[in-house]
């Protein structure tokens, strides 16, 4: 006789394979969502530097590191600075908040990621190069004394602590094992699907699975808000426990954010499920919770637990009572989502008959509501996590380039799409030494007015005890070819120069000199430091450097790095493709540097006429052959560099009267229509777009309107 019992058995031990599988989802779940939220977070190295990033945002982080840096930077290699600590502190207390400061600060965090989780290195040290530099720039303005001083200060170190071996390998363990969260995943998929297999009630399974949801949320909340209260209580400093919080709400704050998105989805989802079946008595379970805590248990061994957890509460509610507070707010809250949606899902699923209606109509009604409730469930549910991912819960990327040279609108433009002001003999401006000029202003002043491309000459020069410079002119035959003065003239002005008083032994240098260092000279390592000051402090702006050099690569190379431009040069020359401008800013990679003459010493520092720059006629004695329209077309014929194919066009557009430049000329040439014109025929002529509009007299005419013009950009795009 068949045993009547053993269907019921079968039962039971579904039920409880059910409920097991359950609450198995339910660890699963709480492990990869941890797993997960670090995967994300932490072993991502841009999630990461977004996440750093994210902290100066707080004040009271801001201000500790201004702290470290005035004292780091400042103090520590300028004593003599200790009078100005009030206002060097306050300042950089503004640069911290700075683009410029976060672009240093991403990128030495960046560099700490990489080094502990893909150079196997146990110590972090966390560098800002170029602080001295931008925060020089903020100080400028009140005391230029103090701003010199500030700006020689060199690099700071705001992290340098070892891991030590057991940390280090912990944090490599942790790099290898980022797979671990999808595994997770898909475990927790499957156990709450073999639940519901098991199940001999889906929609009970489907409730439980609900609250098991809710209450992963629920401790993920709770775990967070008492790690937080046990870090910040090891900080005795209320400055330094401020800033603690703000790094800790920085990295872990998504994830108290995503548990309350748990709680809250799992509520819904059981708050449905229990409007279409018999509610859970939550109510009833609270009570029997309250009452096992405050009867006195018969074991000795549950005495000992009982007593050990309710000291363990009292001492987080009279140590931590917003902690406290907090959890509760949090129990309550989820309680609340769930009744709420469990009343609001039952109105709209109401499987009362309706006598008044054909039996068709009532059971189409009675299938549309039965439809209805799961449905609103999962709207619901799913309107919570999309709003939080879309809003950026599961990221903190580094803060996106807004604008490039100047305008949004280029930054989804590679460098051969757009036109960068350019200006001709960059160096030669109206300064101590000069006497005369193409320029108004400095290189330093020339990048703060918005020229973006620099065409310099580089020279040997001997420095003689009088201050004056003597040009070598070994590489003599070069400079008679690409300057377009005679044998003649240069023989001249040697014998002149020897009458003016330049003899005698000088030391050996590099200069910025156009032909002649005797007639006006900057030494190469201050144009490179006001360059690289430009660049420090305007990290979303590319440049293009093109060198008619004299000296060798090898000393030029040496003179850049010395300068701390390496760190910024690109180094993407000869690829098959160029990135974008906001490519070249988020790597760093923002300035060109070209030869005219010998390159190499660096992969990155490559000929610029053997393939990579094409450009137009240099040579014009007046201002007629640039505005008369009938001769347009000779000046946009091919010049040095490939006929046609390069990726970069530079259009030379200035009047030479050497040695004594006309900006008269400079006015005629430069005007808004004669030098767009020239520039759209060259570009119907040539086919590219003309990269750099090198002119002299940058000041006089419209140069800067023609470079919008031709960039489809206007002052607010």
């Amino acid at each position: 006789m068949p045993d009547v019992d053993d269907p019921k058995r079968q039962g039971g031990a579904r039920r409880l394979g059910a409920t097991g599988l359950v609450w198995l989802t339910a660890v699963l779940l709480l492990l990869a969502t941890v797993f997960g939220y670090a995967r994300r977070a932490l072993f991502d190295s841009n999630q990461f530097a977004g996440r750093a990033s994210a902290t100066l945002r707080d004040d009271s982080v801001r201000t500790l590191v201004a702290q470290r840096v005035t004292d780091q930077v400042v103090l520590k290699h300028q004593a003599d600075l200790i009078a100005a600590r009030p206002i060097i502190e306050q300042v950089v207390s503004t640069v911290v908040g700075g683009t410029a400061f976060r672009a240093l600060f991403v990128r030495a965090v960046r560099d700490v990621h990489a080094a502990v989780f893909h150079r196997d290195r146990n110590t972090v040290t966390l560098t800002l190069a170029d602080v001295g530099t931008v925060a020089a720039a903020a100080l400028e303005r009140l005391d230029p004394s103090v701003a010199n001083q500030v700006r020689q200060s060199g690099k700071v170190t705001l992290v340098d602590d070892h891991l030590g071996q057991a940390t280090g390998k912990l944090a490599r363990i942790a790099r290898d094992v980022r797979v671990l969260a999808w595994v997770l995943l898909g475990l927790t998929v499957a156990a709450a699907a073999a639940a519901l297999v098991v199940s001999t009630d889906r929609r009970r399974t489907v409730e439980q699975l609900g609250v098991a949801t809710a209450v992963v949320g629920i401790a993920v909340v709770v775990i967070y808000t008492l790690a937080r209260a046990i870090v910040l209580a090891q900080f005795s400093d209320p400055e330094d426990k401020a800033a603690a919080g703000g790094v800790w709400s920085a990295f872990l704050g998504d994830l108290r954010t995503f548990g309350w998105v748990l709680a809250g989805s799992g509520a819904v989802i059981a708050g449905a499920a229990a409007s279409i079946i018999r509610p859970l008595e939550l109510e009833t379970a609270v009570r029997r919770g309250w009452r096992l805590a405050v009867t006195e248990p018969r074991s000795t061994r549950f005495r000992v637990i009982r007593a050990i957890g309710l000291i363990f509460l009292g001492v987080v509610i009279v140590a931590q009572p917003l902690t406290a507070l907090a959890i509760v707010a949090t129990l309550v809250g989820v309680y609340l989502v769930y009744l709420g949606a469990e009343a609001l899902l039952r109105l709209t699923y109401q499987p009362a008959a309706h006598p008044s209606l054909g039996e068709e109509v009532a059971e189409a009604r009675h299938l549309a509501r039965r439809i209805a409730v799961p449905a609103i469930a999962v709207l619901l549910t799913g309107g919570a996590v999309a709003t939080f991912f879309a809003t950026g819960g599961a990221s903190e990327s580094v803060a996106s380039v807004n604008t490039c040279n100047g305008h949004a609108a280029l930054c989804g433009k590679t460098l051969p799409e757009v036109v960068l002001p350019a200006t001709h003999n960059s160096m030669s401006a109206p300064l101590p030494g000069w006497f005369s000029s193409e320029q108004e202003r400095g290189i330093g002043g020339q990048l703060a007015d918005g020229i973006r491309g620099l065409l310099i000459d580089t020279h040997y020069g001997d420095k003689l005890k009088n201050g004056r410079v003597r040009t070598d002119f070994t590489n003599l035959e070069q400079v008679l070819g690409q300057d377009g003065v005679s044998r003649q003239q240069v023989d001249a002005a040697n014998r002149l120069r020897d009458r003016a008083g330049f003899k005698g032994k000088g030391v050996r240098g590099m200069y910025l000199c156009h032909t002649s260092c005797e007639l006006g000279f900057t030494p190469l390592a201050d144009a490179l430091n006001q360059i690289h000051d430009f660049v420090a402090t305007h990290p979303n702006d590319v440049l293009v450097i093109i060198n008619q050099d004299y000296v060798t690569p090898e000393d030029y190379v040496k003179a850049i790095d010395k300068a701390g431009l390496t760190q910024y040069v690109f180094k993407g020359l000869g690829e098959s493709s160029w990135p974008t401008l906001r490519e070249m800013i988020d790597s760093n990679q923002r300035v060109v540097f070209l030869a005219e003459n010998h390159a190499g010493a660096a992969p990155w520092y490559q000929l610029a006429y053997k393939s990579l720059v094409e450009e137009t006629p240099y040579t014009f004695k007046g201002a007629r052959p640039l505005t008369d329209p009938s001769n347009r077309d000779a000046t946009c014929r091919p010049n040095r560099g490939p006929k046609s194919g390069a990726p970069l066009f530079l259009m030379n557009h200035w009047v030479s009267t050497d040695p004594l430049p006309r900006p008269s000329d400079a006015a005629k040439v430069n005007a808004y229509d004669v030098l767009l014109a020239r520039a759209r025929r060259c570009q119907q002529i040539r086919h590219h777009l003309p990269n750099l509009l090198a002119v002299n007299f940058y000041k006089e005419g419209d140069l800067f309107r023609v470079v919008d013009t031709l960039n489809g950009v206007s002052d607010g795009s």
